[in-house]
């Protein structure tokens, strides 16, 4: 509003500076300057709401329209700068473009510097070096994490350019990134992974099992307390996950959970793995009579097999005889090439 009635030359009318001429002894100028008073009544009137202009409408000057606004909204120094500074501490770049993130920030400025007394002329020059500077890093602090290596150059410039110069880099960097979108998208994706990965890594750091002394997971989320297999008699896992009942080859101990099977189990893989790693189990019924069977077949009715491999076998099964003492590890081997 002031701007506008400054370009109008109207602005004495709410400041007391244009007198009322006598209605008597200058009805000429006094007709211009009612004119005058009563459109920039109807502006100010139609600058406001209208159950604020309903309080303000028969007022008889501009000037007293103008002081009834300045003491229901005029603010003191302190709250005004008070929420300007708050605002700059915590704007950010965000999802926004960089001419749209300055534009708002240098609006910031502007207000703040409405509040602020301007130095004495001798001290003016560091007063502008010290506010340059403070709005460039407040500037590079609001930029987002993917303009990382432009602020780090312009850091390590010397001297340090001022914001304006510092705006017009980071533009030529977005303006460059636009024209290749799909890299700046895998770079900006990276730096989303890279950042959830480390805020996994350091929640999974603050976590430990009590039950299974394990880190990663709390005693509340254990999968030994959780899942219980009937197949295999283990914990961790349910039957239809089961790798001995579905015939996947397990060498890794399942975290050291007593039951009564372990011990056996693990010996009887330990010992079918040295013997042979490429074998498959398959349904045998007696052993003693499938270690007599590799016995007496022929090179001819087992191709893919050599002697020793066959030799091998047997030991195996034999092995396979003395080791198994319970129903549910009746589990016997075929051949495979």
């Amino acid at each position: 509003m002031i701007h506008a009635l400054t370009a109008k030359n109207k602005i004495g009318f709410i400041n007391g500076s244009i007198e009322q001429p006598s209605k008597k002894d200058q009805p000429t100028e006094y007709a211009l300057w009612n004119q005058c008073k009563r459109m920039i009544l109807s502006w100010l009137t139609h600058s406001v709401e209208p159950d604020l202009a309903k309080g303000v409408i028969h007022a008889k000057t501009a000037y007293q329209v103008w002081e009834d606004f300045k003491d229901q909204f005029s603010q003191k120094n302190a709250p005004a700068i008070y929420q300007i500074q708050k605002s700059l501490a915590s704007f950010s770049q965000g999802t926004m473009t960089v001419s749209t993130y300055f534009t708002k920030l240098k609006g910031l400025w502007d207000e703040l510097d409405t509040y602020r007394a301007l130095p004495t002329c001798n001290q003016m020059k560091a007063h502008d070096e010290q506010r340059e500077e403070d709005r460039l890093m407040q500037f590079l602090m609001g930029l987002h994490d993917t303009y990382n290596i432009v602020r780090t150059n312009i850091l390590m410039m010397s001297p340090l350019p001022n914001v304006r110069q510092a705006y017009s880099l980071v533009i030529q960097e977005e303006t460059q990134r636009q024209m290749t979108p799909e890299s700046t998208e895998n770079f900006s994706i990276a730096a989303e992974i890279q950042r959830r990965g480390n805020n996994f890594s350091n929640k999974s750091k603050d976590k430990h099992c009590e039950h299974c002394n394990r880190e990663g997971h709390t005693i509340e989320s254990c999968r030994t307390l959780k899942f219980h297999c009937k197949y295999c008699d283990r914990k961790g896992h349910t039957e239809d996950r089961c790798k001995f009942k579905n015939g996947i080859w397990v060498s890794n101990n399942t975290g050291g959970q007593g039951n009564r099977h372990n011990t056996s189990q693990q010996r009887q893989r330990g010992s079918q793995g040295n013997a042979f790693n490429s074998f498959h189990v398959a349904n045998t019924t007696d052993s003693s009579q499938s270690t007599h069977g590799v016995h007496s077949q022929d090179t001819n009715s087992s191709p893919g097999l050599s002697t020793d491999q066959l030799q091998q076998l047997a030991h195996a099964l034999s092995m396979m005889t003395q080791n198994q003492k319970s129903p549910g590890n009746s589990d016997a081997y075929a051949n495979a090439a």
